[in-house]
């Protein structure tokens, strides 16, 4: 028995080991498996289930599927430092895409293969990076890796002087890039972070743009606050979204730029009852954000899942989470679920998702209004669902804690039933 135990010791440990050297284009076993929602009777397809780490999506402003719709990039630990990974969403087979120290702020190509982010590495200036990722999972199917920096091609060396802050976005023609920034901080600068309110201050923000294929950086504009969420629209040209990021409730949340002409303006100007959170590009015309009403004085007024026309300024209320007391075969899960935190689109204008409160994640009819609700149960830590359409608009993506009781986060898809639309 005592042997039986030491060699499963040393099997574990080999395992770590190996895990922790693993590099570029190391192909991990599929985890992928099916449930059934126990509230919906939808089936849930969980692509990644790591056992010790959080796979964690890209952000749901940015493209989550590789340009041929074969892979869903995500984030993790599990070979010992933060990369990105592909998973094949039929087969399940996990692929390691990055290799190197501190990298971040992914942007995958809609068009190629191809991969933008940013790496920090110690004592090094920050660079902006652009990978192949139809090499790395040729040469990882060949089993022919060459070293990370092969793959990679340096855009532009990011100055010291500047701060990333809110993220960065790729023009759709995939020729620019657009970075948010912090502006140089004087010496007597302080935590951003406010004890007593727990909030961030206010810092000088802005926007700056790299030519991808030069790597020229410019000057776009600055803004007076501290700069988030930035994103490009999938749809048209120089045209991009970013908010007032304040950790909490923002006095003006959204703004819209237009990169031809370097101006930027507020999106949806906001009332002091408001709590406007989450936006993201849903067509050519319309974003889509979230109007809160998880607090009690927030449920007197409108609230829900809206949309701004960028184009005339027109609003509209898409909807809100289901109604317990009118649906009450979910009942038990919508009353903890309040309201929706986070939303997005598809691309067709058919359909809105949000997720809520309790980590449920419901379907919004654009059309009519109706309400669908799709999975349930997916606890909301270590982080949120972050629900995005795929680019045929026939199933949902998500991360989720379901299965780990809030500890870790597993990448999961849930189709949508054909038969809810009502064309």
């Amino acid at each position: 028995m005592k042997i039986i135990k030491k060699i499963a010791l040393l099997t574990v440990s080999l395992c770590s080991g190996a895990a922790l050297m693993a590099q570029i284009g190391t192909r991990l076993p599929s985890e992928k498996f099916t449930y059934d929602d126990p509230v919906t009777g939808l089936k849930v397809t969980v692509l990644t289930n790591s056992p010790e780490h959080s796979d964690s999506r890209i952000y749901q402003t940015h493209p989550q599927w590789t340009y041929d719709s074969k892979y869903v990039a995500f984030r993790s630990r599990r070979t010992g430092s933060g990369q990105l990974f592909f998973v094949n969403e039929q087969s399940g087979e996990i692929i390691q895409i990055t290799e190197g120290e501190g990298n971040g702020e992914y942007n995958l190509s809609r068009k190629k293969g191809l991969l933008y982010f940013m790496r920090r590495e110690r004592d090094q200036p920050a660079k902006i990076i652009e990978l192949d990722t139809d090499r790395v999972l040729a040469d990882s199917e060949k089993g022919q890796m060459k070293p990370y920096t092969e793959y990679e091609r340096v855009v532009a060396v990011w100055p010291d002087s500047i701060r990333v802050s809110g993220g960065m976005g790729l023009d759709v023609e995939e020729d620019v890039l657009y970075i948010g920034v912090t502006q140089e901080q004087p010496e007597d600068w302080v935590n951003p972070i406010d004890d007593s309110e727990h909030r961030i201050k206010n810092r000088i923000g802005g926007i700056r743009s790299v030519d991808v294929q030069t790597g020229e950086i410019k000057f776009v504009f600055n803004v007076d606050f501290t700069m988030g969420h930035v994103q490009a629209s999938p749809f048209v040209t120089r045209e991009i979204v970013f908010c007032h990021e304040t950790g909490g409730n923002s006095p003006q949340r959204m703004w819209f730029g237009d990169m031809n002409t370097n101006t930027y303006r507020p999106l949806y100007i906001e009332s002091d009852y408001e709590w406007v959170t989450h936006e993201t590009f849903a067509d050519a015309d319309h974003v889509y954000f979230n109007v809160l009403s998880h607090l009690d004085p927030l449920r007197k007024k409108p609230s829900g899942i809206f949309s701004v026309n960028l184009r005339n300024g027109d609003v509209r209320v898409l909807g809100q989470v289901l109604d317990p007391d009118k649906n009450p075969e979910y009942a038990d899960v919508q009353r903890r679920a309040r309201s929706f935190w986070h939303c997005n689109g598809s691309s067709d204008g058919y359909w809105a998702v949000g997720d809520d409160f309790a980590g449920n994640v419901s379907l919004v009819n654009v059309k009519n209004g109706r309400i669908h609700l799709l999975t349930t149960g997916h606890q909301m830590k270590p982080d949120h669902a972050h629900p995005y359409f795929s680019t045929d608009n026939k199933r949902v993506l998500i991360q989720s804690g379901k299965l780990s009781d809030g500890a870790r986060l597993a990448v999961m898809v849930v189709d949508i039933p054909a038969e809810w639309r009502e064309d």
